[in-house]
């Protein structure tokens, strides 16, 4: 299996070649002009958005983008921070190699490392098996403003 880095070149060709074809999956065609890769650059920066990429022979071959997301009231009396999966994406011909868990694993031991216990994502209906496989259940107490069905999990 390939080596897992940690990564902030989000524009380099490297990794806009697979963030565009994450992207194609999904039905997005990302224009030359686009600018995707600042925003995650500055999400990166202001919201300590993290990247993981696993390599094969020098090559992004897939990658997970994650933060910790800190929630207070007003007073902060109370306090919840969770991990929170922005994207997961290995290419198709790299799949079923258990590279999406060893990105996934990468995450749950730097949320481990930082005494975050809950991890909270959005999926579609095409990938909901996966989760549901790697501990994740259906929450409907939380509702998503992208409109997709939110997943929790304990680690």
């Amino acid at each position: 299996m390939g080596c897992f880095e940690y990564f902030d070149k989000f524009k380099t060709e490297e990794f806009k070649k697979i963030f565009a074809e994450y992207y194609l999956s999904e039905g997005i065609a990302l224009s030359e002009d686009t600018k995707v890769f600042d925003e995650i650059e500055n999400s990166s920066k202001k919201w300590g958005t993290k990247c993981v990429v696993c390599k094969e022979q020098n090559k992004i071959v897939g990658f997970i983008m994650f933060r910790i997301v800190k929630l207070h009231d007003e007073k902060k009396f109370f306090k919840y921070n969770f991990g929170y999966i922005e994207e997961l994406y290995v290419v198709e011909r790299e799949r079923n190699k258990d590279i999406a868990t060893k990105l996934m694993e990468q995450f749950e031991e730097y949320l481990r490392q930082n005494k975050v216990e809950t991890v909270v994502l959005t999926a579609e209906e095409k990938v909901y098996d996966f989760y549901i496989k790697k501990g994740f259940n259906e929450n409907n107490s939380i509702s998503c403003a992208n409109g997709l069905k939110c997943f929790t999990k304990k680690i």
